[in-house]
Parts: structure tokens; sequence; C-alpha cells
């Protein structure tokens, strides 16, 4: 089921797809034709062309799916929650050749 959704994603345009992790995500990256993607019109952009290819791959083999286009962003990874709360007691940190609490 992996590779009929893969070469749909690069027969409509993306520049690569691939199972994430050990699945069950299938994730493909797409572009427009130019610059970001915010500044392109619609007609230069690829990810629904993509998507709408994968999930006809997707429902060709049986297969039902959901498609989420995000985008990256610079912020990388960061903690939205924790319970237990971090506590500063619990948080050590290294600084000029000592541990400090």
């Amino acid at each position: 089921h992996l590779y009929p959704l893969i070469e749909a994603a690069h027969d409509a345009g993306a520049h690569a797809a691939f199972l994430s992790g050990a699945g069950p995500s299938v994730m493909a990256f797409a572009s427009g034709l130019k610059g970001d993607v915010f500044s392109q019109r619609q007609l230069e952009r690829t990810d629904k062309l993509v998507a709408q290819a994968m999930l006809e791959a997707a429902a060709s083999v049986g297969v039902k799916g959901r498609v989420f286009i995000t985008s990256p962003t610079e912020k990388g990874a960061h903690v939205w929650a924790a319970t237990p709360p971090f506590s500063e007691t619990s948080v050590k940190q290294y600084g000029g050749g000592s541990w400090k609490e």
C-alpha cells in the first residue's frame, strides 16, 4: 500500500514522499514554483494536487486516509505542557565547570 502513494505523490509534483517513522503516516514534501508559499498564487502551488493524488492512490488499494497540509516552522521542538510540571530543583544547569541547581 505504501508504494502507490509514494508514486502518486511524485507524479503529482512532490519533491519527496516517504513512510514517517514506523508508520502509519506517509508524508510528502511539496512546494510551489518559487519563493514563500504565502506569496505564491494558488496556481503555482502543488500541495493540494499532491494531497489529492495520495488520497486517490490510497482509495485505489482500499485504504482510507486523511490529509494534513502544514508548513515548517523555525521554532523547532518545544515543550507545550508537562505533567507533572518542571521545577527548579529537578533541573540542573551546567555552566563554567560546575553544576548549578
